[in-house]
């Protein structure tokens, strides 16, 4: 649809400005910056767009464009017509501290043919050994992620560790829209974040090993720097203030059990 489309998302990218930083700076509702962001309205203020132009700063011609009718609404992964439910999908969200072994049980999935549809989220860090295009990222450059940023494609997107990540919105909406069930894995944040966006149709699964100092020794194991290890594991602990948000927790001590257990979880949800 043709209208005025606001810039904030990509300007505080730009600028590496977070929320609650444009807060203190402009003055301006927390909420209201985020809508904003999120293009969630049709009507602002003019004062309230000039504080946040002077906080950024930014002329306001930068904030507020206009964007012509059109825009690409396919989903980034092809769908099998096959897992098409005859109810609107659901997400399963498999989130927790770095070198829980998220990825490793999605593998794991993967493997057993569940019907569940599992969806990149897009990055800009390196790719590691193993790893190819789409599996478990969509690796893109950095201009490339601002330049979608710019299309506005993203349902949320969020620097962590150094390196950007972000969750193509259309595709996401597309699955619940035409009844495909989605198997995602994503940080603490933007979990919670699919829960405010599509409330019931998302059900969040949280792993962690039994011994969080485990942690470290996984992570060496994968490959990680000491550097990225040390700025991975302080976050170990907001992560884990937010565990009680979930419906379900995995204790991933043995991969084989915490598998056998997300598969019970699909099965009492209904997907197998």
């Amino acid at each position: 649809m043709a209208g005025v489309k606001f810039q904030l998302n990509r300007l505080m990218f730009e600028r590496g400005m977070n929320v609650p930083e444009l807060v203190r700076k402009s003055g301006v509702n927390r909420n209201t910056l985020y809508a904003i962001k999120n293009n969630a309205l049709n009507r602002v203020d003019l004062g309230v767009l000039e504080r946040i132009c002077d906080a950024l700063p930014c002329s306001l011609s930068d904030l507020v464009v206009y964007e012509p009718a059109g825009g690409d609404e396919r989903p980034v992964i092809r769908f099998n017509p096959a897992f098409k439910r005859d109810r609107e999908g659901r997400i399963f969200i498999i989130s927790g501290p770095s070198g829980a072994g998220k990825n490793t049980l999605i593998n794991h999935l993967k493997e057993i043919n569940l019907g569940v549809h599992y969806i990149p989220s897009f990055t800009t860090r390196e790719m590691r050994e193993g790893e190819t295009q789409g599996n478990p990222y969509h690796f893109v450059d950095l201009a490339s992620f601002k330049a979608m940023i710019d299309r506005h494609e993203f349902l949320e997107y969020e620097q962590i560790h150094g390196n950007y990540y972000g969750t193509h919105a259309k595709t996401y909406e597309y699955a619940i829209r035409h009844g495909y069930d989605v198997l995602k894995d994503i940080d603490v944040n933007g979990a919670l974040n699919f829960r405010k966006w599509f409330r019931d149709h998302v059900v969040l699964i949280y792993v962690r090993p039994t011994d969080l100092s485990a942690l470290a020794g996984r992570l060496t194991g994968r490959g990680d720097s000491l550097e990225e290890i040390q700025v991975r594991m302080k976050r170990i602990e907001f992560e884990e203030s937010k565990r009680d948000q979930f419906d379900y927790l995995i204790y991933n001590d043995d991969v084989l059990a915490a598998r056998d257990e997300l598969l019970a979880i699909l099965r009492r949800e209904g997907v197998l």
